[in-house]
């Protein structure tokens, strides 16, 4: 059964990722954890609910590891390329906003539109000597991405009028009262070991979410095996009230193009526009004729050091422990929002591997073109 997770913010919240702290000196949030992130916060959630997780100062453990196993699986970190064993969870969607009243989606807008204060107008397509490119597309006028709710996703697939009314800009605007995220920005001592380190300070920017939204996401169970409460995602001071509803409840939840895609192959269509963020090593590995990404993101993560999956305690020895051998081999992300065109109508199926394709990733939607 499919289930529609919701988490409210009870406080600012910070969501880490690969370059947090790189430079030492300032740090900027994600405004969404990554599939990863979300994934471990809520197995851990689910294993200390049950019964079969403990945390203590020296780390987590369970005294019913097959129990646990059959609950929430055994892929981590070190083989989630070949092991898509999540126990009793069967598919997890990535992060989205919706409305308190739970009556709306916002996802990412593609990145072939151009926003301006009053308008939507779709980039137009064309070639010379089968070299293609964007008529209309001048770089400076190049828009930010947006959010968009279900009429601006249901518009978009059919390739109608867009609206203005129907998105709406990522942070949050106090003189147009637009957004969704409230930056916040904090200067703090750095620290090792909760030691603090002289003449070494940071800058830390973190995020509120607007009132009456909540972030979502979708997540398919053997059975219901979670309940509300309040978890924890990201940093030890991001804490959410987690709430959770049978999803055919909400009707017009079911009816958003981009949640009823989130477990559906995509459909033929000779324009494709990624819903999620995607592991593919290369963009010329999507087979189209254009593409338009953006940018590029990278996914990396904490190596399990034990054979179970969970992480030895530190010792003193690890301190001048080389930071990136610890990590699982950096992996190339293609945004949500990425746009592919095609010559022909096409199904595009590019599964992610393993456990990666129960978190969320690699979801397309074929749109008009």
């Amino acid at each position: 059964m499919k289930y529609l997770l919701t988490f409210k913010p009870l406080k600012n919240f910070f969501f880490g990722n690969d370059k947090t702290f790189s430079d030492d000196y300032f740090a900027t949030s994600e405004y969404f954890p990554q599939n990863t992130q979300l994934l471990g916060a809520i197995r851990l959630f689910i294993a200390e609910q049950n019964g079969l997780m403990h945390v203590h100062r020296n780390g987590k453990y369970s005294n019913e590891p097959q129990k646990l196993k059959e609950l929430i699986g055994d892929a981590n970190a070190n083989n989630f390329t070949e092991n898509k064993n999540l126990g009793k969870i069967q598919n997890l969607s990535g992060m989205f906003l919706v409305k308190n009243t739970l009556d709306d989606a916002y996802f990412p807008t593609p990145f072939d539109i151009e926003i301006s204060k009053d308008s939507i107008r779709y980039y137009q397509l064309t070639s010379i000597d089968n070299e293609y490119f964007f008529l209309d597309y001048d770089v400076k006028n190049a828009s930010s991405q947006h959010f968009g709710n279900s009429l601006f996703w249901t518009k978009y697939i059919n390739k109608e009028p867009l609206h203005v009314s129907t998105i709406a800009p990522f942070e949050y605007d106090q003189e147009s009262k637009k957004g969704f995220f409230k930056r916040h920005t904090q200067v703090g001592i750095a620290l090792d070991k909760k030691q603090v380190i002289d003449e070494k300070f940071y800058a830390k920017i973190d995020y509120a979410l607007r009132d009456n939204y909540l972030f979502g996401a979708i997540i398919e169970l053997q059975e219901e095996i979670i309940a509300d409460g309040i978890i924890q995602i990201g940093a030890e001071s991001s804490l959410f009230e987690l709430n959770v509803h049978k999803l055919h409840d909400y009707k017009a939840l079911q009816k958003h193009p981009l949640i009823d895609a989130m477990f559906e192959t995509s459909k033929e269509g000779s324009k494709v526009v990624a819903i999620s963020d995607c592991i593919v090593p290369h963009t010329k590995d999507i087979g189209s004729i254009y593409s338009v990404v953006h940018f590029n993101k990278m996914l990396r993560m904490i190596k399990a050091e034990n054979k179970d999956g969970s992480f030895k305690k530190e010792t003193a020895k690890d301190k001048n422990y080389n930071k990136y051998k610890n990590k699982t081999q950096p992996q190339r992300l293609i945004p949500k929002g990425s746009v592919f065109y095609f010559n022909n109508d096409i199904c595009l199926d590019k599964p992610a591997q393993g456990a990666y394709a129960k978190m969320g990733y690699n979801k397309f939607i074929a749109v008009k073109n």
